[in-house]
């Protein structure tokens, strides 16, 4: 009964992704090293559903993310940054926003990208519940290594609450 109850402490959970021909941007690029970057991007937010029933409304979203962090291929830590979130009920239309305040000190992901979906919302839908999620990247990360990655296309989830 564990996981139902974890279940029950989540407000939202949504399929998260980049939209089609526009990933999140690294400048400068990502590399084998850590260094200052800021990263820049949109996400939707699509199949959200409400397992403890506070946020039936919310079906989809659409956000807008900035930040920066001391970040390489492996790992990102001092991540500050913002974002907006304009979510959508069922008719499609917009119903609010949620503005959140990305921020991770230290954090070794899969990917340094998951810390943009790591922090609290400040306000608007969701105000004060916590923010976590993934973004598994559409091709390897082999080459970030060797070449640095400037751009990141990919999808996974987020997670309210």
């Amino acid at each position: 009964m564990a996981g139902a109850s974890a279940a029950a402490d989540v407000a939202l959970s949504c399929a998260v992704a980049t939209p089609a021909d526009r990933p999140l941007v690294f400048e400068p690029k990502v590399g084998l090293a850590p260094r200052r970057i800021e990263a820049r991007g949109h996400l939707e937010l699509t199949g959200c559903t409400s397992p403890d029933g506070t946020a039936t409304l919310l079906r989809s979203g659409w956000g807008t993310v900035k930040a920066s962090a001391q970040a390489s291929c492996t790992s990102a830590r001092q991540v500050r940054g913002s974002a907006v979130i304009t979510w959508f009920g069922v008719n499609g239309r917009p119903v609010g926003t949620s503005r959140l305040r990305v921020k991770a000190d230290r954090l070794v992901a899969q990917h340094p990208a998951d810390t943009l979906l790591t922090g609290t919302v400040a306000a608007g839908w969701l105000a004060k519940e916590r923010v976590r999620g993934g973004i598994t990247p559409a091709t390897a990360l082999l080459g970030c290594a060797t070449r640095g990655m400037a751009a990141l296309p990919g999808s996974g989830r987020i997670v309210f609450g």
